[in-house]
């Protein structure tokens, strides 16, 4: 059977045209991709036709035609596209997505997940790439996307907080902000067509001064495996106090659905920054390699007294040639650029070995001193280069706050709050038809750990061929040291050698005493296993502290093992030994769960569909 040609939905959520126009580009060259692949359908492990075909009927019954998505629009929504497989649509395929838009939906379908012993895997709008996007790591898992799920509850600029579903993207909230004129700057990734749930509970950050989004979290409703609605902190008494106190009474649970596959989670607050009286748009610059030292140290002093209130994000050389074009326009030879040729690019282009962006906030008489403490502290770097532009509300137009669409779109820089799309340009470094995926140790924020780190890191990239692209957060007591590895989609090598590439990484950096805090879903179980103090205890069979102790809250709460089966190195007891040993791809846990593939699993779909 020929391959359909797919195409994706525009793209407008942008308000900068520019950005659409990019992010259209790179949806066609994906769809282009996609459409050349056949259609594998698969049936829940352990699932026969016939059962199956009930099964479907069941979730038809609760979500309606719309609400279950099968054939070749899943395929085009439900792979990861940055997958580094060869044979991605055979590992990860899913017998179908379901799309609920209530917490009952979401009861009903764990009611059947439950029934037949089903695993399901939950996204929120499915755009986490690098990460494994929207793609179940056991084969046949069912998607629940919660994307549907959109509603901004509340925004509420008295108190600086916003109230949502899992399904809500930044670019929505932001102009739901707008439209409402509150006084609140939310906080966004680098990418905005996201879930703002989704990527708190994975721990993602944003970079207004309350950007850490995880430690922001105040409250939230999670849909337990067995149907349970649970409300944490003050929503277990009443609305009134849920989004303003975290403690509650008795533990708080917030933390336990992070980064876990214990619930599904329906609802979120988070404390947000109040629109400022003032901002400035900061930019400091510095010559050499071995500045990075002096440039940690001088940024952690500052952030440590409050001088500075976002977290600076320093970046290399490269990471600046990165958002400029392809990595053949500055250099066409084999394996990592040169230093050499770094120093005359620098010199031609008049950019810094390294450089950073931070925000300073507040009125006018309080910027302009910590400006002023910024320069003096940079002054011992020679040859910085520090420069800030101020905005501040405009007092004709009775503004006590700045707006943040106030300041012009080129200087935010993502600090005011406003949604881009404009980084993902980056994917494209190393083949028009680009991916990455994204190795983030966390080290204390010391230069000195920082310097020897980078130098470590920099010369295993170039080992296996990469330039090393930094993108380093930095916070009062820890440095999240990113490294981007981007990959050309169209070079299976390549691909191989990215993977080969991370998995070096993980073990040296656990060798230096530093873990990742976040991982792709073919490489869960590996960064789980560095995490493993007490694994020798008598009676542990190797096994950490810490993930005996995941694996009996997770059999307490979902003893049929149905949500999210392997998410961040979680299995259920069904999945354990033999079946979790699949580390890099998951081949030996698609030949334990006897996956099913055939192309009558379509006609049965559209058969059950029609009324069978």
């Amino acid at each position: 059977m020929a391959s359909k040609q797919l195409s994706f939905p525009e793209f407008k959520l942008s308000h900068q045209s520019h950005e659409n126009e990019l992010v259209n580009v790179i949806l066609k060259r994906w769809a282009d991709s996609l459409s050349g692949q056949p259609t594998v359908e698969v049936l829940p492990p352990g699932i026969d036709v016939d059962t199956w075909k009930v099964i479907l009927s069941k979730f038809l019954e609760i979500l309606g035609e719309k609400g279950v998505v099968v054939g070749d629009e899943h395929k085009l929504n439900y792979l990861d596209i940055f997958s580094l497989a060869e044979n991605e649509h055979e590992i990860r395929g899913s017998p179908c997505a379901l799309l609920p838009t209530t917490v009952e939906h979401i009861q009903s379908i764990l009611k059947v997940a439950n029934e037949y012993k089903i695993p399901v895997w939950t996204v929120a709008r499915g755009r986490n790439l690098g990460y494994g996007a929207n793609a179940g790591r056991i084969r046949g898992s069912v998607i629940i996307d919660l994307q549907c799920m959109d509603m901004v509850i509340e925004i509420n600029d008295h108190y600086s907080y916003y109230t949502v579903e899992p399904g809500v993207s930044f670019f929505k909230l932001y102009e739901e902000i707008q439209k409402q004129k509150k006084n609140v700057w939310m906080s966004v990734p680098a990418l905005g067509w996201g879930s703002i749930v989704g990527n708190t509970l994975d721990r993602g950050w944003g970079y207004t001064p309350h950007g850490d989004h995880n430690n922001q979290i105040c409250g939230l409703e999670a849909v337990l495996a067995d149907g349970t609605v649970v409300r944490t902190g003050m929503g277990a008494l009443s609305e009134k106090m849920w989004p303003l106190f975290r403690g509650g009474y008795g533990p708080t649970y917030e933390s336990l659905f992070s980064q876990s596959n214990f619930g599904i989670i329906t609802k979120l607050t988070l404390w947000s920054s109040p629109a400022p009286l003032g901002f400035m748009s900061c930019h400091i610059a510095v010559p050499k390699e071995t500045d990075l030292l002096q440039m940690v140290d001088i940024f952690q002093d500052l952030l440590k007294h409050d001088v500075i209130q976002n977290h600076p994000v320093i970046g290399n050389i490269l990471r600046e040639l990165g958002k400029r074009g392809t990595r053949k326009k500055w250099y066409d030879g084999k394996g990592a650029i040169p230093d050499w040729r770094l120093e005359e690019l620098a010199k031609e282009m008049d950019l810094s070995w390294w450089d950073a962006n931070f925000g300073l906030y507040g009125p006018k008489e309080i910027i302009d001193i910590n400006f002023k403490r910024c320069q003096e502290a940079f002054r011992a770097i020679p040859g910085a280069r520090l420069r800030g532009n101020a905005y501040y509300p405009d007092l004709a137009k009775g503004q006590k706050y700045l707006p943040a669409s106030a300041v012009p779109y080129a200087d935010a820089w993502l600090q005011t709050g406003e949604p881009s799309m404009g980084p993902i340009v980056s994917i494209q470094y190393r083949g028009l038809d680009g991916g990455h995926i994204s190795f983030s140790p966390v080290l204390p924020a010391e230069g000195q750990a920082a310097l020897d780190w980078y130098y470590e890191a920099k010369k295993i990239c170039a080992d296996y061929g990469f330039d090393f692209m930094a993108g380093l957060h930095l916070y009062q007591r820890h440095l999240a040291h990113l490294i981007m590895i981007y990959f050309d989609r169209t070079d299976q090598e390549d691909k191989t050698a990215a993977n080969e590439l991370f998995v070096k990484l993980v073990l040296r950096a656990r060798e230096f005493g530093y873990g990742e805090y976040r991982a792709h879903i073919d490489h869960m179980d590996l960064v789980a296993d560095q995490y493993n103090f007490g694994a020798d205890d008598e009676g542990a069979n190797g096994v950490p502290a810490l993930m005996r102790m995941n694996n009996r809250i997770k059999d307490a709460l979902d003893p049929n093992g149905v949500l999210s089966p392997g998410k961040q190195g979680i299995w259920p007891r069904k999945y354990r030994g033999e079946g979790a040993k699949g580390r890099g791809r998951g081949e030996e846990i698609r030949g334990l769960h006897n996956g099913q593939n055939g192309d009558g699993v379509h006609e049965i779909t559209n058969g059950v569909k029609n009324g069978l």
